[in-house]
């Protein structure tokens, strides 16, 4: 029976990345779709100041909203990181919104798992992920450098892989659909 669930979670797991960083636009009832205006927000982070979002115009900056009780957030959480790691000397900020109701809880599960991400948090979704019309996990949005959204995703991606990766960085570079602003 655990090889049946745990093949079950894989392809699930699968099927989301092979289909998570598809840019699902106006097919994600409800999410903020690409060209509306990235609503503003200051959320509190887990480790330095808060951060506002229109603070960061001028950067493109992916938000994702995200659980610890979430699997598939969960397991896309190191390519994220890993991501963040990668592009942020190129200049693509990465905040991960999480909406846990407990912030001790939130705060051991990031340290357990050495994240080195901006960690905002939302507790409940309450604030700023209803405003972005979040209503399950994962979901990320990609911000221009004017404040729009560029890009939306629902469900897990594997954000490091190579085309994603390449995506990036040709926007970061003023190529496809930002235009370099």
């Amino acid at each position: 029976m655990r090889e049946v669930v745990r093949l079950g979670l894989a392809v699930g797991l699968v099927a989301g990345v092979v289909f998570g960083f598809l840019r699902l636009g106006d097919r994600a009832p409800g999410v903020l779709a690409p060209g509306s205006s990235a609503p503003d927000f200051q959320l509190p982070a887990l480790t330095g100041p808060p951060v506002e979002l229109s603070a960061l115009r001028g950067h493109l900056v992916l938000v994702n909203f995200w659980a610890t009780w979430c699997a598939p957030c969960v397991a896309e959480m190191p390519s994220l990181d890993r991501l963040h790691r990668r592009l942020r000397d190129e200049g693509l900020v990465v905040l991960a919104v999480a909406v846990d109701e407990d912030a001790d809880v939130l705060r051991r599960w990031v340290e357990a798992r050495r994240l080195t991400l901006a960690i905002l948090h939302d507790p409940r979704g309450r604030d700023v992920a209803a405003r972005y019309g979040v209503s399950g996990y994962p979901v990320s949005f990609l911000v221009d450098r004017d404040g729009r959204v560029l890009e939306n995703y629902v469900g897990p991606v594997e954000w490091d892989d190579p085309a994603a990766v390449a995506h990036y960085r040709g926007l970061l570079a003023g190529r496809g659909s930002d235009s370099g602003r």
